[in-house]
């Protein structure tokens, strides 16, 4: 049986579908395993080894050196056949294939490639993929399809959906609707909770997010809404925080992410805090972000010297 695991983002789940796809059509048993997070990597790992017998497949998810002895301890009972990332850091894992994306490729580009390098509905999900990824969106279903994921839309029926062929069908967008009314009201509350701080010549927007808002999305509105931001900080209640940067800007939000055990790329990025944030609790939040920025750019400061 080949268990697919993959990011919660839609290149993950483009390239989650694609290997589906892919498995499918040539008459093979399958099913998707689940989605991998960075700050969880380590106690979804451990469940991946409880499994016995199966064919895994992990896609667009990067890996330290410190995961690889849960790595081999899936290996003992399993078999890690194919693992795919876009970042460039990721050490290699013990997996008999591994594609590590090059430029301005994509988790689902890669295992397109591999996979099914000619076939049209591989290529439509690694475009749509690729998309989002590089903020390049000209098919809309790419931001609607990235709204399903972080809405939490049932990810088994999305991805055999994809599998399929079919990119978008009346359900997706009765959901998606539902979805774009909350998100709306999100996106009010969001910028309602704005804050501004300066370092050295930059200016960072902190802002307090709902769940239904991607990082992406809830960084670009504060981008958007507010001419005076060069980085957008995106806070989450269960303690997950977004980065991202203006073009124009060259601060490296994943080293500030890397303060935090983070990462991510140099215009966007990600990281946890060990905290809830809720309304008690965001005045301490704010400070530590605060005290590490600001030591962050008064050692940048002083190396510069």
């Amino acid at each position: 049986m080949i268990s697919i695991y993959c990011s919660e983002k839609l290149d993950g789940v483009a390239a989650a579908a694609i290997v589906m796809r892919h498995a499918i059509l040539s008459k093979l048993p399958v099913h998707f395993g689940g989605f991998l997070h960075l700050d969880a990597l380590d106690d979804e790992l451990e469940d991946i080894a409880t499994d016995e017998h199966k064919l895994v497949f992990v896609l667009d998810v990067s890996i330290s050196p410190s995961h690889l002895p849960l790595l081999d301890k899936i290996n003992a009972r399993n078999k890690i056949v194919y693992w795919n990332t876009h970042d460039s850091e990721s050490v290699v894992p013990p997996a008999r294939m591994f594609d590590r994306a090059l430029d301005n490729q994509c988790s689902a580009e890669l295992a397109q490639q591999r996979f099914l390098p000619n076939d049209l509905i591989a290529k439509t999900l690694a475009e749509l993929a690729h998309e989002v990824k590089f903020w390049q969106l000209k098919d809309e279903r790419a931001s609607k399809l990235s709204d399903l994921i972080s809405a939490q839309y049932n990810p088994i029926e999305l991805i055999d959906s994809l599998a399929r062929g079919i990119i978008w069908n009346d359900q997706f967008e009765a959901f998606h609707k539902e979805h774009l009314k909350k998100k709306l009201v999100a996106y009010d509350e969001l910028m309602k909770s704005l804050m501004v701080k300066s370092y050295v010549t930059y200016r960072f927007g902190f802002a307090v997010s709902s769940s239904i808002l991607a990082a992406a999305d809830a960084c670009q509105r504060i981008l958007d809404g507010h001419a005076g931001v060069d980085v957008a900080v995106v806070l989450y209640r269960d303690g997950r925080i977004g980065f991202r940067r203006r073009d124009v800007c060259d601060v490296d939000v994943k080293k500030l992410a890397e303060l935090f055990n983070g990462g991510g790329r140099p215009f966007a990025a990600g990281a946890k805090l060990n905290m809830q944030i809720t309304k008690e609790s965001l005045s301490d939040v704010i400070f530590h972000l605060d005290e590490a920025f600001k030591n962050f750019f008064l050692s940048r400061t002083v190396d510069n010297l």
